[in-house]
């Protein structure tokens, strides 16, 4: 009886062991499958590197040649693997998931789906830097469908325009003799007769913030009357800083108060992600200035405004991404995408059918015009891009540019302040809004005209020596070079 006994328990043990030896031998066989399968989606991604003008992500022909042997030697050591370890069912298998999911990514109607499929073939082809992630795993048709679409939303805004001065004045004054047409912005303050004279400049100038509420954070805050009202600067708008505690009536956060340039910076919520937007009250300081050595390479914009005495800058025309060789995704910023004027000089070619152009006139307003139109007499300063967010007080169709991306858009409010807005992205705390929300942020201040601008990496805003956004590539914080940008001039 006791030697059965052994003899069962000997038996249940090696039982155990083989099972215990079969379960690692399933686990390394799916690892090896899963190395073999990325190894292999690398070494496609490296081969369309080599042979497509669209790019994925930078490298030189040396790297992406080296990473191609290195897969290629990879893939070799992986299927050997593979048919020592006998797993090629499991690779099988894997391969048919990943199928079934790729299919449903690349041509499933559910909208979750098809929201972020069109978000990233958009977001891979607004850059020529990594226009391959779209065009190397999707098909054609379905990129097509995507960017003819964003072709015809541009062709949609053909003929829309800012109307000549008579109509653009109706519109203002309709504006400003109604308030109730806007959001309230502008509305007398109930306590504003109660104030001193000193008091009523500057609630006037910076109507957007409510008298009671703005006294209270004085009085917690005295240092910032030290000079007295008309030399109020309040800054904490820098990116190691949080904001202050005082709030406008549209309750966003304030930034900065900087009296004497007449400025005011407000951090805006746009659709979840982190926008600022800077309000300069005095139109006439500013101008488009071009990149110090423009056609060869660009210069940041903090670096334009600081040359040409500018306290606040930001994002201007965009710019062809192609080096000296004509190699795409590696620009330098300096040759000019579109036309533009600047200070009257001119630079570029005019875009094509279906871009806008946005004119500012001597008499310091801005009017959106086609990018085919003749430009129009009294231009002093102009940059094309697309879309148009705005004219004549009414938003247009967002159109197809409804994707998460940092945003960058400019604009004039009814009052004729210039109405400065990024947007950060392409992170999990702001991943970026559509267009759509850069234009309701700008009707929220009464926006009259508004134009979008260069996105993405290139969406940038600077103030007092720093930009006051993050760039969504972190390695740039200063942003990209820019072959211009626009400029507010300080005192």
């Amino acid at each position: 009886m006791s030697s059965f006994n052994g003899n069962t328990k000997g038996a249940r043990y090696a039982s155990g062991a083989k099972q215990r030896r079969r379960s690692a031998g399933a686990g390394v066989q799916i690892l090896v499958s899963l190395l073999l399968l990325l190894d292999l989606f690398l070494l496609y991604t490296i081969i369309m590197q080599l042979t497509h003008q669209q790019k994925a992500f930078e490298a030189s022909q040396t790297v992406n040649l080296a990473l191609l042997a290195a897969f290629a030697i990879g893939a070799v050591a992986l299927i050997y693997a593979m048919l020592r370890t006998n797993a090629w069912m499991r690779t099988l298998c894997i391969l048919l998931i990943c199928a079934v999911f790729y299919l449903i990514f690349a041509f499933s109607q559910v909208p979750t789906v098809k929201k972020y499929r069109e978000l990233w073939i958009s977001t891979a082809w607004s850059t020529m830097r990594h226009q391959g992630l779209a065009t190397y795993y999707l098909p054609e048709s379905v990129v097509k469908f995507v960017t003819e679409r964003e072709q015809a939303g541009r062709e949609a805004q053909v003929g829309v325009n800012t109307g000549d001065l008579t109509e653009v004045e109706e519109k203002r004054e309709e504006w400003l003799n109604n308030p109730e047409k806007g959001v309230g912005l502008a509305k007398p303050d109930e306590h504003f007769e109660e104030l001193t004279d000193e008091q009523k400049r500057f609630y006037g100038l910076f109507y957007e913030l409510d008298t009671q509420r703005t006294e209270a954070w004085f009085r917690e805050h005295p240092e910032a009357l030290a000079n007295g009202y008309e030399h109020i600067l309040v800054n904490e708008s820098s990116l190691n800083r949080e904001g202050t505690s005082l709030r406008t009536k549209l309750d966003e956060k304030v930034l900065a108060i900087d009296v004497e340039n007449q400025i005011l910076i407000l951090e805006v919520d746009c659709d979840g992600s982190r926008g600022v937007m800077a309000i300069a009250k005095d139109n006439s300081r500013l101008h488009l200035y071009p990149a110090a050595y423009i056609g060869d390479y660009g210069e940041t914009a903090g670096s334009i405004a600081k040359r040409n005495g500018g306290i606040l800058s930001m994002t201007g025309s965009g710019f062809v991404d192609l080096d000296k060789d004509g190699n795409p995704g590696l620009g330098n910023g300096g040759l000019i995408a579109g036309w533009a004027m600047c200070n009257g000089k001119t630079y570029g070619d005019h875009y094509s059918w279906g871009y806008k152009r946005m004119e500012l006139h001597e008499d310091n307003w801005f009017y959106i015009r086609d990018s085919f139109d003749r430009v129009s007499e009294g231009t002093t300063d102009a940059m094309e891009f697309t879309p148009a967010l705005i004219i004549n007080g009414q938003k247009l169709d967002p159109g197809v540019w409804t994707s998460e991306n940092p945003r960058a858009a400019i604009g004039q409010s009814v009052r004729g302040e210039i109405l400065m807005l990024c947007v950060e992205g392409r992170s999990l705390s702001s991943p970026g809004c559509s267009v759509e929300i850069c234009a309701d942020v700008m009707l929220r201040h009464d926006g009259l005209t508004a134009l979008n601008c260069d996105g993405g990496t290139t969406a940038i805003l600077w103030y007092r020596g720093e930009p006051i956004m993050r760039c969504s590539n972190t390695a740039i914080p200063q942003g990209r070079t820019l072959p211009n940008a626009w400029v507010y001039l300080g005192e």
